[in-house]
Parts: C-alpha cells; structure tokens; sequence
C-alpha cells in the first residue's frame, strides 16, 4: 500500500523519510507499474483519445491544436492517464484508428466540415457509445453523451471590430483560411460582421478566402485584394498568423502600420511576441480550454455525468502596436 500511495502521487500519507526509502527502491529495481493491469482491475483503461480533424497532415502545427493539446495531455498525464492522438481528414473520420478499434475510455474532438460532412461525422459519433469531449464548437445533439467547450469568438470579434471603427476603418477585409472549416474563426466573422453592419451605410467588412492559411497563401490574397480594390483601412486575420502575414506584407511595400492601414489578429498565444510592431489581438483561452476538457471527461468516467453539456471561456482584447 505504501509503493502503491507513492507511485500514485498520495505522499501526503508518509514520511520524508518513507518517501525517500521507496523512491530509492523504485530507481534500484527499475519498476514500473503494468497499466494495462492496472485498467483490468479497475474496468478502466486509463486512456482518452484525442481526433483532430484536419485537412492539413501538419495539424498539430496549428497554433490552437497544440494549446488544447497541450493543456488536455498535461492535465490527464497527473492523473495518471494517457493520451492517444491522431489526425484525420473531414471525410475520413469513420476509418480512425481510435474510433475503429475501442481502446480508450473516452474521446476528445475538434471537429471541421459543414453540412453533409459534418451530419456523417455526427452520425459516425452517435455509434461510438463513448463519453465525448467537443472543443471549439457546439454541436446542439442532445443525443450525445458530450460536453462542448467553446470560447467566446464571436465576441472577440466584436471586441476587434468596434476597436477599429473607433480608431477610424471604415473599410476593413478579414483574412480567412478555408482549408478547412473552423466553426471558431467564422464565428470571429460573424461577430465583426454583426458590429459593422451597425454602420453599413459608411463602414463595411469583406471576408478573403487565404486558403491553407500559410504566409505565402495569406499574402498573396492580400496582395490580389489590394491590387484589385485599393488599399483597405484595416486588415483584421481570423488567427494571429494571418495577421502577421498580412502586417509583414504591408510593411514590404513601404505601408506604415498603424498609420495608414490597422491591423489585427486573434488568438494572442505565445508566438505573437515576436511580431513588430506587436500585433494587436484576442486573447483565446486554448491551454485552458484543454485542461477544462480533460477534467469534465473524468468527471463523466468517474461520477457518471458531465458538470456541463456546454463550456464557454471568456475572451479578452489585446492592445498592440497595429492599431
């Protein structure tokens, strides 16, 4: 019972002394507990598996991806729990590995696709019979045994929007990857759309497809708008590396950010700091989200339901030197 409090993290119930004796032990003898009986003797598996559905086989160069990962694995592996991960395509969802094969005790989701790609994956999830964690979208099925973690996009969205028409944009263009569909990003959108058209009749928010959202598809985009339409007032990027994008195309053509033109992203996570000026942006909750997620998913395994069927955190706006 002793070696069995110390492995599982209860040092509260020995001594200094005690503690040291059973580490020493543990390091001679090269231990390490079998999980796999460990699952038996508890009809756990003590494994949550994680499905990022993603166009791209990069996906965990995204920037969100890898702060609701990060934060979800984090919190899981103190609890003496692994995560599986696995990317898959929007149509290709049915033929995962962690879905065909039954090996974790519950799954975690970010879901893209629309329409007839997205009633397929929902059909696929309702087969699963499994407690299910959601990020970054509602998905509005009772049916399910699931809780959806969100932030608040659209109201960050807002947030940037009414910040540039107070400094002076009537015309704005939102820069938007579409390699895949983020439910988060066009409810970015949506909430600028809904703040400009309040004054439709001298301001105005034009959304511009940039493809895979790489520098150089975000970047020519912008390019191909400037040279058709004219220089914009502000550029506001769905995530922070097309604003980023679009403020170091800016500046290679002799434009003064933020006196000429504004420009805006949205996420505010770490890699943000290196842009100059510093971009100004949304603070999202992504680490957070990730952690919420794993706790309500062991609230589901060990108590038998979710606190919540739906978790939204708060965004916050974040002043740079773009605008």
């Amino acid at each position: 019972m002793t070696v069995s409090n110390y492995i599982n993290g209860r040092l509260d119930t020995m001594g200094t002394e005690t503690q040291e004796r059973v580490g020493e032990a543990i390091r001679a003898l090269n231990y390490r507990p079998d999980i796999s009986a460990r699952g038996l003797r508890r009809s756990k598996l003590l494994s949550i598996g994680m499905i990022i559905v993603d166009e791209s086989p990069h996906y965990l160069a995204d920037g969100y991806t890898t702060q609701i990962v990060s934060g979800l694995g984090n919190f899981l592996n103190e609890r003496g729990y692994t995560l599986q991960l696995e990317g898959v395509r929007a149509r290709a969802l049915a033929k995962s590995s962690l879905i065909q094969g039954l090996r974790t005790d519950g799954l975690c989701l970010m879901l893209s696709g629309k329409g007839a790609v997205k009633r397929d994956q929902m059909a696929v999830l309702r087969e699963l019979r499994q407690p299910l964690v959601i990020f970054l979208e509602s998905i509005g099925a009772t049916d399910l045994d699931a809780c959806c973690i969100v932030a608040e996009d659209r109201k960050g969205g807002r947030l940037l929007a009414q910040h540039l028409i107070e400094r002076g944009a009537k015309r704005t263009v939102m820069l938007m990857p579409t390699l895949n569909y983020w439910r988060a990003l066009y409810a970015r959108f949506e909430g600028a759309r809904h703040t400009y058209a309040s004054h439709r009749r001298t301001h105005s928010l034009k959304l511009v497809d940039c493809g895979d959202g790489s520098v150089a598809a975000a970047q020519e985009a912008l390019a191909a708008e400037i040279d058709r339409c004219g220089m914009p007032d502000a550029v506001m990027g769905a995530n922070d590396q097309a604003g980023i994008a679009a403020l170091n195309l800016l500046r290679s053509r002799g434009v003064k950010v933020p006196d000429q033109v504004r420009v805006t992203g949205f996420n505010a996570f770490e890699f943000r700091d290196f842009s100059r000026p510093l971009l100004t942006s949304v603070k999202s909750p992504g680490y957070e989200m990730g952690k919420i997620g794993g706790w309500e998913l062991l609230t589901r395994l060990n108590e038998g339901k979710f606190s919540q069927s739906r978790r939204k955190l708060p965004v916050r706006i974040m002043s740079g030197e773009t605008t």
